[in-house]
């Protein structure tokens, strides 16, 4: 049987894959409004978060304090997961704590596809891009960020 074949047969693939392109959207939205913000109240174009592209979402910003965010789509014989990885430092002798966790997609009781979060919260692929990005608001402290669809 092929790779493809075998991965289609994966539950709510197709939902799965739709969620994560619109959660990559609402990351990139999500950095712009952040680096948007920066730039205006004079950050160096340096210090801004950087979203690398590829197949998962690479989220990062250089320098202290320094933050780095890792997700990645996973397809389980019980259907998608997003892999989350969070870390950071604050200077070069304070790191953060790494928080790692998963995200199963799955359809709530109304239907919607929707990412699963500790205890049964669901979050659309909005409000994953919005926790994903939470840890660049250390980053930048004295700065009010948008948040939501205020991005950009």
């Amino acid at each position: 049987m092929s790779a493809a074949a075998t991965q289609s047969t994966v539950p709510l693939y197709h939902e799965g894959k739709r969620f994560w392109q619109e959660l990559v959207d609402e990351c990139k939205r999500h950095v712009q409004g952040i680096n948007s913000a920066a730039v205006a109240r004079g950050i160096a174009l340096d210090s801004l978060v950087q979203i690398q592209p590829g197949p998962d979402i690479h989220m990062y910003k250089t320098g202290y304090p320094a933050t780095d965010v890792k997700a990645l789509l996973s397809f389980m014989p019980w259907g998608p997961v997003i892999q989350c990885i969070i870390a950071g430092a604050r200077d070069a002798e304070h790191r953060l704590l790494t928080c790692e966790f998963e995200m199963p997609v799955a359809r709530d009781l109304d239907g919607e596809t929707v990412a699963v979060f500790d205890e049964g919260r669901s979050f659309s692929p909005l409000e994953v891009a919005s926790y994903l990005t939470q840890p660049f608001r250390g980053c930048f402290r004295n700065i009010p960020l948008p948040c939501g669809r205020d991005q950009q």
